[in-house]
């Protein structure tokens, strides 16, 4: 590789510094919502490793990344979950028309392979969504996933409990999110290259589809199998 092309490339990276330029940010990808894009300076960043973190899940944090997942998605790139807390509802990704076929879950067993997993995921160039859920992934593994993103140009995705803010991060973009009400999701900034932490958002998420609903609303008829002794009376009686 020539010594220009490889400028090139260290200049499209998101870790690198450049001190006489405070401009806008320019590889991102739209989070499909004007008033985020404008919020985080453009859009969710590419080449970087974002951070959202939660006090409990499913709050709309995967509904705020729809968008970019569809986008992926339909691009025939694959999109790996890695440790997602709850099993994804199909029904609810295929009406927010997100193909099937382009989403792979993986589980992991411990902190190596989960490390392992994510580097793997981005290095080859798939969007990834991770949970460090049972995984507290220190600064080093981390900047592991961030340089993995930076070499490949692609965004990740780590979703983490709220306590982890007070830890030192690599990631490019930091949020907190806090739900406020059903489908509307605040968004505080903790760190964003070029932007002062602290600053909020709310964002209404707005679509149906993506709801929860209560157990006892669903659609299905849920009931309980009959204990062999009730069965067997049933038929008795006959």
């Amino acid at each position: 590789m020539s010594s220009e092309l490889l400028l090139n490339d260290l200049l499209l990276r998101q870790d690198t510094w450049r001190g006489h330029n405070r401009s806008i940010r320019k590889h991102v990808v739209s989070t499909g919502n004007d008033h985020l894009d404008r919020f985080l300076l453009g859009g969710w960043p590419v080449s970087a490793l974002t951070e959202l973190s939660t006090r409990q899940h499913g709050i709309g944090e995967l509904s705020l990344l729809l968008p970019v997942l569809k986008s992926y998605a339909h691009k025939e790139q694959l999109c790996v979950w890695l440790d997602p807390p709850y099993q994804p509802y199909a029904p609810s990704l295929v009406a927010a028309n997100i193909p099937l076929d382009k989403l792979l879950i993986v589980r992991s067993k411990n902190a190596k392979e989960w490390l392992w997993a994510a580097e793997q995921v981005i290095r080859g160039k798939a969007l990834l969504f991770a949970w460090a859920n049972q995984i507290n992934p220190n600064y080093a593994a981390l900047r592991k996933l961030q340089l993995a993103a930076a070499d490949s140009f692609s965004p990740a995705f780590l979703f983490r409990g709220n306590a982890t803010l007070n830890t030192p991060s690599p990631a490019i973009l930091r949020i907190e999110l806090e739900g406020i009400k059903t489908n509307v999701v605040s968004l505080m900034l903790h760190k964003l290259k070029g932007k002062m932490p602290g600053a909020k958002i709310n964002i209404s998420l707005g679509d149906e589809a993506l709801e929860r609903i209560p157990l006892e609303k669903l659609p299905v008829n849920i009931c309980y199998p009959k204990s062999v002794k009730e069965s067997e009376s049933q038929h008795l009686n006959a």
